[in-house]
């Protein structure tokens, strides 16, 4: 039997080519409500944290670390860095946001729904870590409802343990304040109360306004006269009626506190009303060393009640 030739060709086989992974752009927001030295370290750690677990994910961009610090999270708009990161968000440059937990995202649960909306149209997810949830999940919405109102509750929690705060110091003489015009708060060790010292500077200015309005000066021209005076010494501070008004009618100036003068119903608005038997107020007498002697404290209010002058 003849034998054949026969040619044999190998053949490579061809390599199916893989498409390209493709890359989303990822950012991620953070959040801590306070400037306290534990909350900047947390802050500092959170950025940290997610700037290197974006950059090495193969399939994702960094597209920026948004970051407010020292800000509540009961208003989207008083957080300039969360305004900037929608802003991106608008502009299409973002496809994915990463954040720590719904409670650094918002504490306001109308307003997290909303924004959470909002990024959904633009097609953009929220993946929150804490939780384990993301914006485009099935059940999401009903969980964010909430979540979103626990950490609303949680929120309004702090804001009455912080009212009680306030009020039991002021029950026992040491009410939370910030010092008036004319004083600054000692250096003082730890555990121990602040007290309020005299500035010199800004007392002097003090001591004319008292003097000008005992001799029956009107508060326009005792603006006019603190303004002159503020000029000669290089100072910049503009003095208006209006100011004057409220610091001759300030007990502080006499040596006494009174707490609680205004009070925010309604802490997720944030509006300040006058304290019109709303809250409990304590009248601390002698809290710290008087700028006026309480007799012509009380000499220059009567008269302003009396509606004798100004």
């Amino acid at each position: 039997m003849a034998r054949r030739k026969i040619k044999v060709i190998r053949v490579e086989p061809k390599l199916k080519r893989e498409k390209p992974r493709e890359q989303i752009r990822v950012a991620a927001y953070c959040r801590v409500s306070t400037l306290m030295e534990e909350q900047e370290l947390s802050f500092e750690s959170q950025c940290e944290y997610y700037e290197k677990l974006i950059c090495e994910e193969p399939g994702m961009i960094l597209a920026g670390i948004y970051g407010d610090q020292g800000c509540s999270g009961l208003h989207a708009e008083s957080r300039p860095e969360l305004q900037r990161l929608l802003r991106d968000c608008r502009a299409g440059n973002i496809d994915l946001i990463l954040v720590k937990s719904i409670s650094r995202f918002a504490r306001n649960a109308v307003e997290c729904m909303e924004m959470v909306e909002e990024l959904k149209m633009l097609g953009i997810a929220v993946d929150f870590e804490r939780e384990g949830i993301r914006s485009d999940d099935v059940n999401f919405e009903l969980v964010l409802k909430l979540l979103a109102s626990a950490a609303q509750e949680e929120s309004n929690s702090l804001s009455q343990a912080i009212r009680w705060s306030y009020d039991r110091n002021a029950e026992l003489g040491q009410p939370t304040r910030i010092c008036c015009y004319g004083y600054r708060k000692a250096p003082r060790e730890k555990g121990t109360p602040h007290v309020w010292e005299i500035y010199e500077p800004e007392a002097k200015m003090v001591r004319e306004m008292f003097r000008l309005a005992g001799e029956g000066y009107r508060y326009r021209q005792i603006a006019d006269y603190m303004n002159e005076m503020e000029r000669e010494s290089g100072q910049t501070t503009v003095w208006r009626p209006g100011r004057i008004r409220r610091m001759l009618l300030n007990e502080a100036y006499k040596g006494d506190i009174l707490t609680n003068k205004n009070y925010t119903p309604d802490y997720l608005s944030g509006k300040v009303r006058k304290n019109k038997g709303q809250h409990t107020q304590f009248y601390i007498e002698g809290h710290h060393e008087p700028i006026i002697p309480p007799a012509e404290f009380d000499a220059v209010r009567q008269k302003i009640e009396a509606g004798r002058t100004m």
